[in-house]
């Protein structure tokens, strides 16, 4: 029996999130599981909606916004930009 398509799409989010980061999936799985790592659903200016991932770490904080086809990092323009994987 196949898994529903949203399976494959929360993984791809998370593979996603794990990219943005550089972690890897223990790693991610471990940060939300403790509460370092938060998710929130965004939309921009645009209309765009996109996934807000933040993690704070030995007292940094970064935060990306996961879209269905880019990674954009939080105060940086076009340069933090990187591909993604659809969401």
């Amino acid at each position: 029996m196949s898994q529903p398509s949203y399976f494959d799409e929360i993984n791809t989010l998370f593979g996603t999130i794990a990219e943005a980061f550089g972690l890897e999936g223990e790693a991610l799985a471990r940060a939300l599981e403790d509460g370092s790592m938060t998710l929130e659903r965004g939309e921009d200016q645009d209309g765009n909606r996109f996934v807000a991932a933040t993690l704070e770490r030995d007292g940094s904080r970064r935060t990306a916004r996961i879209f269905k086809d880019a990674i954009h990092h939080e105060g940086e323009g076009t340069e933090g930009e990187t591909g993604g994987g659809a969401v």
